[in-house]
């Protein structure tokens, strides 16, 4: 992808040592090993911050490292250079231990088990403040039956997991996150296997986590529409090293999204928001 014919906005400088800071991006270099001689690499240099009560949403088409960005935010997969930082904390220098009481992490891997109820996976996001005897305190229960209520799931505590609908179990993972109480929460396509009023649930709950209850939320996501509707800001990630943030707004009204993501007689209707064939003339 040419990066000279995107007619980029004003980008956001990190400020450094703003206290609104909850993770900072220095120099990041993404990418994966091949083998010991072949390295890929997807994106170069991203200096970016992510500030307290925001919900960033990562748009990019397939192949573009929305999710190899994600999982290296957690050395899930390791950077290929550069320092990511949780307040002033080097996350090169944590324990996974200490990483997971930071940032809470939702991916789309299935959890194959048969035989875990909802509450045991929700119970599982106390495990890094738990003993090595694995036994829930009291302040863990509370927290455990706060997070099955804010994700309004009381009535599938006592489910099996493996029973439930896609948009349950996001529900269900969602909560965990919440258990686990950390600051940040990133998520990998949240929506992704959902129906159209799930997805919607799923994203107004999101929201209502930010606004409410002092999360931040950093997501991955194909469903651009609802995207713009629900972001406070935008990652727009391509191929061939592209990326970009700003306000929603801002990307529809200069036409990054037109030229990110129009193709094949589709294009993005400013006006409307939404995909649509375009007309012949």
């Amino acid at each position: 992808m040419d990066n000279s014919k995107f007619n980029s906005p004003d980008k956001i400088k990190p400020h450094l040592s703003s206290d609104n800071c909850i993770l900072r991006i220095e120099n990041l270099r993404t990418g994966y090993n091949l083998s010991r001689s072949k390295i890929v690499s997807l994106h170069n240099n991203i200096n970016i911050n992510i500030s307290k009560g925001e919900l960033i949403a990562m748009l990019g088409p397939n192949g573009a490292g929305k999710s190899t960005l994600l999982k290296s935010l957690t050395a899930i997969i390791p950077s290929l250079s550069g320092n990511i930082y949780y307040g002033n904390k080097n996350l090169n220098k944590l324990s996974r231990k200490e990483v997971a009481k930071l940032v809470a992490v939702v991916l789309t891997d299935k959890i194959a088990d048969r035989y875990l109820t909802a509450y045991d996976i929700v119970g599982t996001g106390r495990y890094p403040y738990g003993s090595f005897t694995g036994k829930l305190t009291s302040s863990d229960l509370q927290k455990i039956s706060n997070a099955f209520k804010v994700v309004g799931a009381q009535d599938l505590v006592t489910r099996v997991y493996y029973s439930l609908s896609d948009g349950e179990k996001q529900k269900i993972m969602l909560a965990r996150a919440i258990a686990q109480d950390t600051p940040l929460i990133l998520l990998d396509e949240p929506t992704a296997y959902i129906d159209s009023p799930g997805k919607v649930i799923i994203l107004n709950l999101l929201k209502e986590l930010v606004l409410k209850h002092n999360k931040t939320i950093l997501l991955t996501t194909h469903d651009t529409e609802l995207a713009l509707c629900y972001a406070d800001k935008l990652w727009l990630m391509g191929k061939e090293d592209y990326f970009q943030e700003g306000k929603p707004d801002d990307m529809i009204n200069s036409g990054l999204i037109n030229q990110l993501f129009d193709r094949d007689g589709v294009e993005f209707n400013k006006k409307n928001r939404r995909f649509e064939i375009k007309k012949k003339i």
